[in-house]
Protein backbone atom coordinates (compact mmCIF):
# COMPACT_ATOMS: atom_id res chain seq x y z
CA UNK A 1 0.00 0.00 0.00
CA UNK A 2 1.54 3.32 -1.13
CA UNK A 3 0.67 6.96 -0.59
CA UNK A 4 -0.13 7.44 -4.27
CA UNK A 5 -2.96 4.91 -4.12
CA UNK A 6 -4.24 6.15 -0.76
CA UNK A 7 -4.09 9.75 -1.95
CA UNK A 8 -6.11 9.01 -5.08
CA UNK A 9 -8.79 7.07 -3.22
CA UNK A 10 -9.18 9.41 -0.27
CA UNK A 11 -8.65 12.54 -2.35
CA UNK A 12 -11.76 11.75 -4.39
CA UNK A 13 -13.96 11.94 -1.26
CA UNK A 14 -15.44 14.83 0.67
CA UNK A 15 -13.59 15.79 3.89
CA UNK A 16 -16.34 14.36 6.11
CA UNK A 17 -16.23 11.08 4.25
CA UNK A 18 -12.43 10.92 4.50
CA UNK A 19 -12.62 11.43 8.27
CA UNK A 20 -15.29 8.74 8.59
CA UNK A 21 -13.35 6.23 6.48
CA UNK A 22 -10.15 6.74 8.47
CA UNK A 23 -12.06 6.32 11.73
CA UNK A 24 -13.66 3.09 10.50
CA UNK A 25 -10.30 1.68 9.42
CA UNK A 26 -8.73 2.46 12.78
CA UNK A 27 -11.63 1.05 14.78
CA UNK A 28 -12.05 -2.17 12.85
CA UNK A 29 -8.83 -2.70 10.92
CA UNK A 30 -6.32 -3.39 13.70
CA UNK A 31 -6.70 -7.14 13.23
CA UNK A 32 -6.58 -7.14 9.42
CA UNK A 33 -3.47 -6.96 7.26
CA UNK A 34 -4.84 -4.07 5.22
CA UNK A 35 -5.74 -2.14 8.36
CA UNK A 36 -2.28 -2.64 9.85
CA UNK A 37 -0.63 -1.52 6.61
CA UNK A 38 -2.79 1.60 6.56
CA UNK A 39 -1.87 2.38 10.17
CA UNK A 40 1.83 1.97 9.42
CA UNK A 41 1.46 4.32 6.47
CA UNK A 42 -0.36 6.93 8.57
CA UNK A 43 2.63 7.22 10.90
CA UNK A 44 4.20 9.32 8.14
CA UNK A 45 2.60 12.73 8.64
CA UNK A 46 4.57 14.30 5.80
CA UNK A 47 3.44 11.54 3.44
CA UNK A 48 -0.19 12.15 4.41
CA UNK A 49 0.18 15.88 3.85
CA UNK A 50 1.80 15.39 0.45
CA UNK A 51 -0.79 12.82 -0.65
CA UNK A 52 -3.84 14.92 0.21
CA UNK A 53 -2.43 18.43 0.06
CA UNK A 54 -2.38 21.08 2.78
CA UNK A 55 -5.86 22.43 1.99
CA UNK A 56 -7.63 19.07 2.06
CA UNK A 57 -5.77 18.02 5.21
CA UNK A 58 -7.01 21.19 6.91
CA UNK A 59 -10.59 20.50 5.80
CA UNK A 60 -10.43 16.90 7.04
CA UNK A 61 -9.06 18.12 10.36
CA UNK A 62 -11.94 20.59 10.78
CA UNK A 63 -14.48 17.98 9.68
CA UNK A 64 -13.15 15.45 12.19
CA UNK A 65 -13.45 18.03 14.98
CA UNK A 66 -17.07 18.76 14.05
CA UNK A 67 -17.81 15.02 13.92
CA UNK A 68 -16.18 14.40 17.29
CA UNK A 69 -13.58 12.05 15.82
CA UNK A 70 -10.65 12.83 18.10
CA UNK A 71 -8.62 9.89 16.88
CA UNK A 72 -8.77 11.26 13.33
CA UNK A 73 -8.22 14.92 14.21
CA UNK A 74 -4.99 14.04 16.06
CA UNK A 75 -3.65 12.45 12.88
CA UNK A 76 -3.97 15.82 11.15
CA UNK A 77 -2.08 17.84 13.77
CA UNK A 78 1.64 18.58 14.01
CA UNK A 79 2.52 19.56 17.57
CA UNK A 80 6.15 20.23 18.60
CA UNK A 81 7.96 17.63 20.73
CA UNK A 82 7.73 17.90 24.51
CA UNK A 83 11.47 18.41 24.61
CA UNK A 84 14.11 19.69 22.22
CA UNK A 85 17.88 19.83 22.42
CA UNK A 86 21.16 19.19 20.69
CA UNK A 87 21.44 15.74 19.15
CA UNK A 88 24.98 14.47 18.86
CA UNK A 89 27.80 12.55 20.47
CA UNK A 90 27.58 12.61 24.25
CA UNK A 91 30.36 10.20 25.20
CA UNK A 92 33.88 11.55 25.42
CA UNK A 93 35.35 8.56 23.60
CA UNK A 94 32.95 9.12 20.67
CA UNK A 95 33.07 12.92 20.51
CA UNK A 96 36.03 12.83 18.15
CA UNK A 97 33.80 11.36 15.45
CA UNK A 98 32.29 14.78 14.83
CA UNK A 99 35.74 16.05 13.88
CA UNK A 100 35.62 13.74 10.87
CA UNK A 101 34.12 15.10 7.67
CA UNK A 102 30.44 14.47 7.06
CA UNK A 103 31.22 12.62 3.85
CA UNK A 104 33.60 10.28 5.66
CA UNK A 105 31.08 9.55 8.41
CA UNK A 106 28.40 8.79 5.83
CA UNK A 107 30.78 6.41 4.11
CA UNK A 108 31.75 4.76 7.41
CA UNK A 109 28.06 4.11 8.16
CA UNK A 110 28.05 1.64 5.25
CA UNK A 111 31.02 -0.27 6.69
CA UNK A 112 30.76 -3.95 7.66
CA UNK A 113 32.99 -3.30 10.71
CA UNK A 114 30.81 -3.51 13.81
CA UNK A 115 33.02 -1.35 16.03
CA UNK A 116 32.90 1.45 13.47
CA UNK A 117 29.11 1.27 13.31
CA UNK A 118 28.78 1.33 17.10
CA UNK A 119 30.75 4.57 17.24
CA UNK A 120 28.31 6.22 14.83
CA UNK A 121 25.07 5.42 16.68
CA UNK A 122 24.91 8.92 18.22
CA UNK A 123 25.67 10.78 15.00
CA UNK A 124 23.42 13.85 14.51
CA UNK A 125 23.31 13.55 10.72
CA UNK A 126 20.11 11.87 9.40
CA UNK A 127 21.92 10.48 6.34
CA UNK A 128 24.47 8.73 8.57
CA UNK A 129 21.63 7.24 10.61
CA UNK A 130 19.75 6.17 7.48
CA UNK A 131 22.84 4.34 6.23
CA UNK A 132 23.18 2.66 9.64
CA UNK A 133 19.54 1.53 9.61
CA UNK A 134 20.05 0.06 6.14
CA UNK A 135 23.31 -1.65 7.09
CA UNK A 136 22.86 -5.46 7.32
CA UNK A 137 25.33 -5.56 10.22
CA UNK A 138 23.05 -3.48 12.44
CA UNK A 139 20.83 -5.39 14.86
CA UNK A 140 17.75 -4.40 16.86
CA UNK A 141 19.99 -3.71 19.85
CA UNK A 142 21.74 -0.87 18.00
CA UNK A 143 18.49 0.48 16.57
CA UNK A 144 17.04 0.67 20.08
CA UNK A 145 20.06 2.73 21.15
CA UNK A 146 19.33 5.19 18.34
CA UNK A 147 15.59 5.28 19.12
CA UNK A 148 16.04 5.81 22.86
CA UNK A 149 18.85 8.40 22.66
CA UNK A 150 18.14 11.66 24.48
CA UNK A 151 18.47 14.37 23.31
CA UNK A 152 17.54 13.32 19.79
CA UNK A 153 16.31 15.00 16.64
CA UNK A 154 12.74 14.61 15.32
CA UNK A 155 14.08 13.79 11.87
CA UNK A 156 16.17 10.86 13.13
CA UNK A 157 13.27 9.48 15.15
CA UNK A 158 11.06 9.73 12.05
CA UNK A 159 13.65 7.75 10.11
CA UNK A 160 13.61 4.98 12.71
CA UNK A 161 9.81 4.87 13.00
CA UNK A 162 9.35 4.81 9.23
CA UNK A 163 12.09 2.37 8.28
CA UNK A 164 10.87 -0.50 6.10
CA UNK A 165 12.49 -3.10 8.37
CA UNK A 166 12.75 -1.64 11.86
CA UNK A 167 9.29 -0.03 11.90
CA UNK A 168 7.85 -3.55 12.14
CA UNK A 169 9.59 -4.26 15.45
CA UNK A 170 7.39 -3.65 18.47
CA UNK A 171 10.35 -2.82 20.72
CA UNK A 172 11.53 -0.16 18.27
CA UNK A 173 8.09 1.43 18.00
CA UNK A 174 7.76 1.47 21.77
CA UNK A 175 11.21 3.01 22.21
CA UNK A 176 10.39 5.86 19.81
CA UNK A 177 7.01 6.38 21.49
CA UNK A 178 8.65 6.74 24.92
CA UNK A 179 11.19 9.29 23.70
CA UNK A 180 10.06 12.82 24.71
CA UNK A 181 12.04 14.24 21.78
CA UNK A 182 9.80 12.45 19.27
CA UNK A 183 7.13 14.57 17.51
CA UNK A 184 3.73 13.93 19.17
CA UNK A 185 2.08 13.30 15.80
CA UNK A 186 4.61 10.56 15.07
CA UNK A 187 3.98 8.90 18.44
CA UNK A 188 0.19 9.17 18.13
CA UNK A 189 0.45 7.22 14.88
CA UNK A 190 2.55 4.56 16.59
CA UNK A 191 0.26 4.10 19.60
CA UNK A 192 -2.37 2.30 17.56
CA UNK A 193 0.11 -0.52 16.89
CA UNK A 194 1.34 -1.03 20.45
CA UNK A 195 0.17 -3.57 23.01
CA UNK A 196 -2.06 -2.72 25.95
CA UNK A 197 0.79 -2.92 28.46
CA UNK A 198 2.82 -0.51 26.32
CA UNK A 199 -0.07 1.96 26.24
CA UNK A 200 -0.40 1.80 30.02
CA UNK A 201 3.27 2.63 30.43
CA UNK A 202 3.02 5.53 27.98
CA UNK A 203 -0.15 6.88 29.61
CA UNK A 204 1.70 7.30 32.92
CA UNK A 205 5.03 8.60 31.59
CA UNK A 206 5.07 12.26 32.60
CA UNK A 207 7.96 13.21 30.36
CA UNK A 208 5.73 12.68 27.31
CA UNK A 209 3.46 15.27 25.70
CA UNK A 210 0.03 15.56 27.30
CA UNK A 211 -1.74 14.76 24.02
CA UNK A 212 0.22 11.51 23.76
CA UNK A 213 -0.81 10.46 27.26
CA UNK A 214 -4.46 11.33 26.62
CA UNK A 215 -4.44 9.40 23.36
CA UNK A 216 -2.95 6.38 25.13
CA UNK A 217 -5.65 6.60 27.81
CA UNK A 218 -8.40 6.64 25.19
CA UNK A 219 -6.96 3.61 23.43
CA UNK A 220 -6.68 1.76 26.74
CA UNK A 221 -10.33 2.52 27.52
CA UNK A 222 -11.39 1.41 24.06
CA UNK A 223 -9.56 -1.90 24.30
CA UNK A 224 -10.78 -2.56 27.82
CA UNK A 225 -14.32 -1.47 27.01
CA UNK A 226 -14.45 1.27 29.64
CA UNK A 227 -14.66 5.10 29.54
CA UNK A 228 -11.24 6.85 29.67
CA UNK A 229 -10.09 7.81 33.14
CA UNK A 230 -9.41 11.45 33.89
CA UNK A 231 -5.83 12.63 34.23
CA UNK A 232 -4.48 14.73 37.06
CA UNK A 233 -1.82 17.28 36.22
Amino acid sequence: MQWGLVGRRLGALEPERIAAVIDIIYRSGRHSRGGRLFQMLMVDHEGLRNALGERLCRRVYLASLEMGLGRVSRLFTDLPPRRSGFAGYDKEEEAGMELLSLGLRRSMAKSPVKDTLDRLLSDPDPVVIRHLLDNPRITEREVLKIASKRPNSPEILRLVAGHRKWSKRRAVKKSVALNPYAPPRLVIGLLEMLLLQDLKEIATTRTLHRQIRLCAQELIAEREGAPPAGETF
